[in-house]
């Protein structure tokens, strides 16, 4: 959380897209080590985690994760995981998930 800084340049929208299209849009502008980064991302975990496991020095990863949430126009990495998850949670997904804790 707040560990890296979204770029100011957004990459200009194609006029007519549907929100799913826009999605797919977006991650087609990504780079090979950045759908990387987008998958860890995409799973829940941090910019920190992400970046020792892919072994990246602070610098490194703050290049590459500001390309990553600029180009999918997302703050952070929990912004990417909230926009991207696979599944959708339901409001009963919530519930049973308090009820194991």
């Amino acid at each position: 959380m707040g560990w890296f800084v979204v770029c100011g340049a957004v990459p200009q929208l194609p006029d007519g897209l549907d929100a799913e299209q826009e999605k797919q849009w977006r991650l087609s502008l990504l780079g090979t080590e950045e759908w990387r980064a987008f998958e860890w991302f995409r799973l829940g975990y941090t910019a920190r985690w992400t970046a020792e496991t892919m072994m990246l020095s602070r610098g490194a990863a703050r290049r590459l994760f500001s390309g990553v949430f600029c180009k999918l126009n997302a703050a952070d990495e929990a912004e990417v995981c909230r926009l991207y998850r696979e599944t959708a949670l339901k409001p009963q997904d919530f519930l049973e998930e308090e009820r194991n804790m």
